[in-house]
């Protein structure tokens, strides 16, 4: 790897100390071209089309941020490391940078494709393409009341509801929003699409598993009341009364690079549910 990128999100090393750090070690570890440094807030503006690799420093949030924003022609794989809280997206931690390098050098890793969202708002006065990496949210606004949904699914009927939101949900994002709503975890592996309801007024509504390709389309009747669409728990916009919200998988996909010894079910266990307690194997 010759051009490797950094993006930081600079609230989390004010000071650059970590940055100079990994800078540092990567260049003990790789004989290097370029080490190119941009701020995680303005990936959206730059050119990373000679990147090998991009090096996420920062927390979920600064990962899920990079990877919306990121050119559609970008194909390098993602590196992240977490410098923040949970960081359940990050392949190793900050602390264990100097050992996750040594396996980058060695070939000890794999690139996972992981599915992301394309949502699309048809309104009276506002019309746009829209991505998110865990999920599309549509849910009243703090103050209001409950809000009517009609969802339909590759163009058939699915179900109405009265509810505070609907989660539109990626496997990646399976752990996050949906999970606190009552959604099952999704390996990420797979290509699938979960909905999953906000405090539904009725047991008429619960979560369902979608094949990837399926295309979601929501109506919410607001009745005068603020209704929001949220990526990621990042980007919200205002929905018209009536909006239609149309959600798919999106063409391309984000590589994120895990190493061999990654074990998704570890991370659940010690990230998600707080459980960090080994089965040393005698129990099976």
């Amino acid at each position: 790897m010759k051009n490797i990128g950094i993006a930081i999100n600079p609230s989390k090393d004010c000071q650059n100390t970590i940055l100079n750090m990994v800078i540092s070690n990567i260049k003990k570890v790789f004989n290097v071209e370029n080490i190119n440094v941009y701020d995680s807030f303005e990936v959206k503006k730059l050119d990373l089309s000679m990147i090998d690799l991009l090096i996420v420093l920062g927390g979920d949030g600064t990962l899920l941020g990079v990877a919306r924003d990121l050119d559609e022609n970008f194909e390098a794989p993602i590196l992240g490391v977490n410098i923040g809280n949970l960081g359940f997206l990050s392949s190793t931690e900050i602390s264990d940078l100097d050992c996750a390098l040594r396996k980058l050098k060695l070939g000890e890793y794999k690139i996972h494709d992981r599915m992301m969202l394309n949502c699309e708002v048809d309104g009276k006065e506002y019309k746009n393409e829209l991505k998110a990496l865990n999920e599309v949210v549509v849910a009243r606004g703090t103050l209001s009341r409950m809000v009517k949904f009609k969802i339909f699914v590759d163009g058939k009927f699915y179900s109405t509801f009265k509810g505070d939101g609907i989660i539109v949900s990626t496997p990646t994002g399976s752990t996050a929003y949906s999970f606190s709503a009552g959604g099952p975890f999704i390996h990420p592996d797979l290509e699938v699409i979960t909905i999953t309801p906000i405090c539904p007024h009725t047991n008429s509504m619960y979560t369902v598993v979608l094949k990837g390709d399926s295309v979601i389309k929501i109506v919410s009747e607001n009745l005068n009341e603020k209704v929001y669409l949220t990526l990621d728990g990042q980007k919200a916009i205002e929905i018209e009364d009536k909006s239609s919200i149309t959600i798919k998988k999106k063409e391309k996909s984000i590589k994120l690079l895990l190493f061999n010894d990654y074990d998704y079910f570890k991370v659940i266990r010690k990230k998600v549910l707080n459980n960090s307690k080994e089965c040393d194997g005698d129990e099976f």
